[in-house]
């Protein structure tokens, strides 16, 4: 009986250890790696000037010899307060603090800078996360740009001079707008498949000045002071954090745009060409999660259809596919599991509303292994989510 006792507590111990560990991995996924990405931690009590940011704020320095910014509230010096400094006027995003740097400049004696950290570990092999930070357009600037990002690296970048950084950036605000909202924060985010060695993050703007979309911003007549001729952005709350699903990384809902994206291509054949060929040429393409045949469809469906019904002894595999970011949201979400399933098994459906016989028609799915785009674009990713049509031999 006492062996059985014992035997009964440490099972009881395990599974309570087993579960700890589990819950701690759930935790740890929702963990920010960027130390002080709120920039609380910064030493008010010196603050009284820019170009501060890497003497006083934690784990933050510049990624170039331009210096960067850091504003607190509570401080006496009007330069670097919060809400109103030499810049303009806007309360913390959250806390206390915020940082600040110049995406863009017209004039000479001002430079863009960028902000840099270490994580707080080395971000794991196939592991996807998000990035998202949160900006503001200072008041007095003269002008707004786009191609404000993230730059994720092995290194630390310590570029001995105040030039542009000449990388691409991996995260991106998903239409590269020009970020010119001054009345309040808005939100750059993304997603990103780690390599294993990623370590580092840059923010700032990357493009040349001929690659930027620059816009002149009227200033406000709340506003004191004059506008200085650069791009000067506000920073605050720095995020990165593994997920599980792109849908896990989500910036405003006006964002969200690439989920309405639906593929279509110009048939390249005419009707003289052989039917096996019009029938693999005619694929069948969705909007992300989406499995019913949409009007696209069904206008691309028409040629299709006849075809079946001039031959009927054709017979079809029905191959549904789906991109990376639906397979990785059906891990999560029943509800999308075997999409590319889904979508084939739908397609049949519609084409015996049509009148072809279901003899004729076999569903088969390749889910995500077969991207005819192995890019990540928007646009590539569309291309993936589709139906495709094969003779049966």
């Amino acid at each position: 009986m006492e062996k059985k006792f014992l035997l009964l507590l440490a099972l009881l111990v395990w599974g309570t250890t087993f579960a700890q560990d589990e819950e701690e991995e759930e935790t740890d996924t929702s963990t920010n790696l960027v130390t002080n990405g709120d920039f609380e931690n910064t030493a008010t009590k010196t603050l009284k000037n820019l170009g501060q940011l890497e003497d006083l704020c934690e784990g933050w320095s510049t990624a170039t010899k331009a210096p960067a910014d850091v504003f607190a509230a509570g401080i006496k010096s009007v330069k670097v307060s919060v809400p109103e400094n030499m810049f303009g006027k806007q309360g913390a995003h959250s806390g206390d603090c915020y940082a600040g740097f110049r995406a863009y400049s017209k004039d000479n004696k001002y430079d863009r800078s960028y902000l840099t950290i270490q994580l707080d570990q080395k971000l794991t092999k196939n592991q996807q996360y998000c990035f998202k930070f949160d900006i503001s357009l200072a008041d007095l600037s003269k002008y707004a740009v786009n191609h404000i990002g993230v730059y994720i690296s092995d290194r630390k970048m310590e570029q001995p001079n105040t030039g542009s950084i000449g990388k691409t950036p991996q995260i991106l605000h998903q239409s590269n707008k020009v970020m010119m909202v001054t009345e309040a924060w808005e939100t750059i985010c993304g997603t990103f498949t780690a390599t294993g060695v990623e370590e580092y993050i840059i923010i700032g703007s990357f493009a040349t000045d001929s690659e930027l979309t620059i816009e002149k911003v009227k200033k406000s007549r709340d506003v004191t002071g004059s506008q200085i001729f650069h791009a000067y952005y506000y920073i605050d709350d720095v995020e990165v954090k593994a997920i599980d699903a792109a849908s896990q990384c989500k910036c405003s809902a006006a964002d969200e745009v690439e989920a309405d994206l639906i593929y279509s291509k110009s048939s390249v054949l005419d009707d003289k060409a052989p039917i096996s060929a019009i029938i693999a040429d005619t694929d069948v393409f969705y909007a992300f999660l989406k499995s019913d045949v949409n009007p696209i469809a069904e206008r691309d469906l028409v040629r299709l259809i006849k075809i079946l019904k001039d031959n009927p002894n054709v017979k079809l595999e029905v191959i549904g596919h789906c991109d990376n970011d639906e397979f990785d949201e059906g891990k999560i979400n029943p509800r999308y599991q075997d999409l590319g399933q889904i979508r084939a098994e739908r397609l049949v459906e519609y084409l015996i509303s049509q009148g072809i016989s279901a003899m004729r028609l076999a569903p088969k799915t390749r889910e995500n292994t077969e991207p005819a785009n192995s890019r990540p674009t928007p646009l590539s990713k569309a291309q993936n989510r589709r139906v495709e049509f094969v003779v049966i031999r």
